[in-house]
């Protein structure tokens, strides 16, 4: 292993070769918040480096630059303060980088609208019972008879015997007539009882109030004349920013180090 001789300090290759050494500046860079992609990349691919790979770059760069700092210890300290320091700005950039859209859209939005649906609700019923009812009755008949008699007294009664019974009114030669009535009465009672079963039905309507909850989604995208899908892959090439170089030229990180090599 060649080690590279320092003029003041150490050579940070000096460091990371040694593996005591190269196990601290890697605590030291992992405790900095570093943003996560969240995009679907279905337009435009995304980069976001992990931190493995962001740690490489910024010690790559300054490999062969001597620490700031007369101790190991202290670099240590103002290394992981700085990119604690710095990494939320740049966290920032990764986000707005990390938006997915077609650069050649002028018009990308969705609208989402929701709504309540009222209605009515009407149920029918239908209720049966069954109805006895009973009732006694009591009926008299009173019925009257007459009879009426008649006794014929004749002094020759052989005449007597051509009256027949339908003439005997007319018999005018009697020697003595007499008539008689005979009222007879008589009284019937009849009782019965009369059942009568029957059956009711009730049908009705119950209404009640239903709500339902309806969403729609709207999406427009596209490119509606309004500037030429040429000028618009201009504008997003002048908005390019490689946010990894920014951070390793971060002031902050620049006077970890000194300037000679």
């Amino acid at each position: 292993m060649n080690i590279i001789p320092a003029h003041y300090t150490e050579v940070l290759i000096n460091l990371l070769n040694n593996p005591l050494a190269k196990s601290e500046i890697d605590k030291a860079m992992s405790t900095y918040p570093l943003y996560k992609s969240k995009s679907k990349e279905e337009y435009i691919p995304v980069y976001i480096p992990t931190r493995e790979e962001l740690n490489n770059k910024i010690l790559n760069y300054y490999e062969y630059r001597e620490i700031g700092f007369e101790t190991f210890g202290r670099f240590l300290n103002e290394l992981e303060t700085a990119l604690v320091e710095i990494m939320p700005y740049y966290n920032q950039l990764y986000f707005s980088a990390d938006q997915d859209f077609n650069i050649t859209y002028n018009v990308d939005y969705k609208r989402t609208i929701d709504r309540d649906k009222q209605g009515t609700n009407n149920v029918e019923t239908a209720q049966n019972s069954t109805t006895t009812s009973s009732a006694t009755d009591s009926t008299t008949t009173n019925s009257t008879l007459n009879s009426y008699g008649k006794n014929i007294d004749s002094k020759t009664p052989q005449g007597n015997l051509d009256i027949t019974a339908q003439n005997m009114d007319n018999v005018s030669y009697a020697d003595n007539v007499n008539w008689n009535k005979n009222t007879s009465s008589d009284t019937a009672t009849s009782t019965g009882n009369t059942s009568t079963t029957g059956n009711n039905s009730t049908t009705g309507n119950t209404s009640g109030n239903d709500t339902e909850q309806e969403s729609t989604i709207e999406t427009t995208k596209g490119n509606f004349g309004v500037v030429s899908a040429q000028d618009l892959v201009i504008k997003y090439r002048d908005t390019i920013l490689n946010i990894d170089q920014m951070i390793i030229n971060d002031p902050r990180i620049q006077e970890l180090f000194m300037m000679i090599y």
